[in-house]
């Protein structure tokens, strides 16, 4: 394991994660200490634990951004890998904590070190590896991939509302049965049909009745599984992005023009505001890669909903898994810019920040979209 200590990097990682530990989870944080602070008496949270570790289930889980000096850590050349933090003292994270990286050499051995004998280790690496596999930390999608990887894990770790859930399946439901509509025209008993199937490819488990979609498609069944649960997830970050832009505007414009406080010169203020200008346009950048992903899974759905084409969605449902992990990237490190931004500052609260800390808050959400930071 890698120990947390002085470094500038390391500093800046434990203040933000002191910080989140008191706020609601990002798509970018997965905050198990905030959820056993809540729930850790409570039946279901003891009985489906997320980890079979104790001190793996009060871990701080994040998609970091591989820095230049950590490249070589994970076998494969990634931009993003999963940390894991467990902290040295639970009710003090500024103490710092040990971490270590899914995938790192001989990260296996270190969870089964953490589990103990009397764990079960395989069951909380395959876990980890099921999260190392999404591109962001969103509920939903965490909520999916485990469900869709037989792992049974207590509601109360997953912070959505069953509104915004059903919001979710309505949405998607919308979508499914314009798909069904083109794949299955003249079915007699249509809207209860319509209804089991939107079920069925809702759900992590599909059955023979959805084949007339895949059949439509003409998808094997090894593409079509993975494709439906990357479309699912494509949708929900089409959902996420309706209310994620009306944010990014008031965020730009404050972040913009915030007055700072505190001893300053020149140079500091010209790092600030040239930092503070590159932020904006990165944001803009990535806000428009995010959109044109989005446009392109629309114009397959239009070609085979409107056009009667199946070959464009069908390439896009194989290009889906790959797509779907660029966008989560992208939109998972917008919303946690927006989000940790309106957590930091309340909206309506007006106060001067210190000119190191802006300067080290726009930093690091440069660094967090792929900006220099």
């Amino acid at each position: 394991m890698s120990g947390m200590r002085k470094s500038n990097n390391v500093d800046r990682t434990v203040r933000d994660l002191a910080l989140l530990e008191r706020s609601a989870s990002t798509a970018r944080v997965l905050n198990l200490l905030s959820v056993s602070a809540l729930y850790r008496n409570e039946t279901d949270y003891i009985e489906r634990p997320f980890f079979t570790s104790p001190r793996l289930n009060e871990s701080l889980i994040l998609k970091h951004r591989i820095r230049s000096d950590e490249v070589g850590v994970l076998p494969k050349d990634r931009v993003t890998g999963t940390k894991v933090i467990l902290p040295f003292e639970r009710t003090d994270l500024k103490i710092g904590g040990r971490s270590f990286m899914v995938e790192q050499k001989g990260w296996r051995d270190v969870v089964d070190d953490i589990c103990g004998a009397y764990r079960n280790p395989e069951r909380d690496i395959h876990v980890l590896q099921s999260l190392s596999e999404l591109p962001s930390l969103d509920p939903f999608l965490v909520r999916e991939q485990m469900r869709r990887r037989g792992v049974d894990i207590s509601t109360c770790y997953f912070n959505i509302s069953e509104a915004d859930i059903a919001q979710m399946y309505s949405f998607v439901g919308k979508q499914i049965e314009v798909l069904l509509d083109v794949s299955h025209r003249n079915r007699v008993d249509g809207s209860s049909w319509s209804n089991r199937i939107i079920r069925m490819l809702l759900s992590p488990v599909q059955g023979e009745s959805i084949q007339p979609i895949r059949s439509a498609l003409r998808l094997d069944p090894d593409d079509f599984e993975e494709g439906v649960f990357a479309w699912k997830g494509f949708l929900y970050y089409q959902w996420v992005l309706s209310d994620l832009r009306p944010q990014l505007a008031p965020f730009l414009r404050e972040i913009l023009t915030m007055k700072v406080s505190g001893f300053r010169d020149r140079e500091m203020e010209r790092m600030l505001d040239a930092a503070r200008r590159r932020l904006a346009d990165r944001v803009n950048v990535v806000l428009e890669e995010v959109v044109g992903a989005i446009r392109v899974y629309e114009a397959a759905f239009n070609d085979l909903t409107r056009n009667g084409k199946p070959l464009a969605f069908s390439n896009f449902m194989k290009r889906t898994p790959e797509m779907f992990v660029l966008l989560g990237e992208r939109i998972g490190a917008l919303s946690h810019v927006a989000s940790y931004w309106r957590f930091r500052f309340p909206q309506g609260v007006v106060e001067k920040v210190p000119t190191d800390e802006l300067l080290e808050i726009v930093r690091d959400f440069e660094y967090s979209l792929g900006g220099e930071g």
